[in-house]
């Protein structure tokens, strides 16, 4: 739906905004009303118009996003009563523009906005328990219940699950009341920002179930939301419980991406969905078989390769050691057999693909592990490390190896 905006004295302030009064609405044509001279710190102008179907973040749900002609909004904010747009260039002030939501975006909030209302209202008259607060997460959204005195079953989810969508099969109509703000703070509601006054207090009806003031977007009839699906619950903070769920779009994407990685791990695992557990189950119990028997080997080479090293630096005074397969703990094995160096000896160890780099160990005379730690960060590249007497460290790269290796000879002779 188009929108078509008659100019007032003022903008239409938070609560009475187009995109609150028709969520359905796509565009609007209106007048700008101001904008900054100079970009914020993020490089947006703030702008705001007289009108606006673009909904600024409030009430747990985020904010739209969608462009003012051809200029991009990335953020919608409320200051006060007042909506302000954050776009990626200036507008000129009194120019008529057209606002255009990013209606995917808007639609799917909308549907979990409003299944959690009637998510939360159902929870509680049939099973008691009391929502504290909500998250509209990206992929999936949450409650978060109070369960100090008992946690929903899986049973009771599930039954929930099923009355949901029969409400929702069922058409029942949701309806946006909008009172103006009474002076008499005590009447307002206690959700309300403290530095929203004068405005109008918005109150969502789900006839027959539940009415709650929120300022958020919602759907008209239930039938919109299509499908509510429960995921699982977490414990958060000792005595509550997070309930997460799908609504929606997000349900039928939901199933699309599973489904996706089922025949995925069909083909992976050779076998069909109903063994994919036991063949993961059978895949890590061979992988820590594995391991166990390779890190058996490993300790066995690197004692090889360790006696070997010990002979070495006796005979010549310095070792400079490279070996591909080699991880941090095959280097701190081989410095087992090494820790009888002569006094002024060094050793440098390292380990990991040429084209990867991997970790290094420098063991030696203190001045010459300074001076080859030296050697090493000059030459190779990326390199991170540290240590007195034992040097430690890791690189990107192997290239210029043979010249670290080249120089610590001669650092030693």
């Amino acid at each position: 739906m188009t929108i078509v905006q008659t100019d007032t004295a003022r903008p239409a302030l938070v609560g009475s905004l187009a995109c609150q009064l028709d969520p359905y609405s796509k565009e609007l044509t209106t007048t700008v009303y101001s904008c900054t001279e100079r970009p914020n710190a993020d490089g947006l102008y703030e702008v705001e118009l007289f009108d606006t179907v673009l909904f600024p973040e409030g009430g747990g749900q985020p904010h739209d996003t969608g462009f003012i002609n051809e200029v991009k909004v990335v953020n919608v904010q409320r200051k006060g009563l007042d909506c302000i747009h954050y776009t990626e260039a200036p507008l000129e002030v009194g120019s008529k523009v057209v606002v255009k939501v990013d209606y995917e975006r808007r639609w799917d909030h909308m549907q979990q906005h409003s299944g959690q209302h009637l998510i939360s209202a159902v929870m509680e008259s049939e099973f008691g328990f009391v929502t504290l607060s909500w998250n509209l997460g990206l992929i999936k959204s949450h409650i978060e219940l109070d369960t100090k005195k008992s946690v929903p079953t899986q049973e009771q989810i599930d039954k929930l699950e099923i009355i949901l969508n029969e409400k929702i099969r069922s058409a029942i109509s949701v309806n946006t009341v909008h009172l103006k703000q009474q002076n008499d703070l005590e009447t307002n509601p206690e959700s309300l920002p403290k530095d929203y006054v004068g405005g109008v207090v918005r109150y969502v009806r789900i006839d027959g179930l539940d009415n709650n003031p929120c300022c958020g977007t919602h759907v008209n009839n239930l039938k919109d939301l299509q499908v509510i699906k429960f995921l699982h619950t977490e414990k958060v903070r000792g005595t509550n419980t997070m309930l997460f769920f799908l609504v929606g779009n997000r349900v039928t994407q939901y199933l699309h991406q599973s489904y996706a990685r089922e025949r995925a791990l069909t083909a992976a695992l050779s076998c069909g969905p109903d063994d994919h557990v036991d063949a993961l189950s059978k895949i890590q119990k061979q992988f820590r078989d594995t391991q166990k028997t390779a890190k058996s080997l490993l300790k066995e080479i690197a004692d090889y390769v360790g006696i070997d090293l010990a002979q070495k630096i006796k005979d010549q005074g310095y070792i400079t050691y490279h070996r591909e397969d080699a991880d941090m703990t095959f280097l701190n094995l081989l410095t087992h057999h090494l820790k009888d160096f002569p006094p002024h000896s060094v050793i440098l160890l390292c380990g990991g693909p040429k084209k990867e780099g991997g970790p290094i160990i420098i063991l030696g005379n203190q001045d010459k592990v300074k001076e080859c730690s030296n050697i090493v960060t000059e030459v190779l590249t990326n390199v991170k490390g540290g240590g007195k007497g034992r040097w430690q460290g890791k690189t990107t790269s192997w290239t210029n190896l043979d010249a670290v290796f080249a120089k610590v000879s001669e650092i030693s002779s």
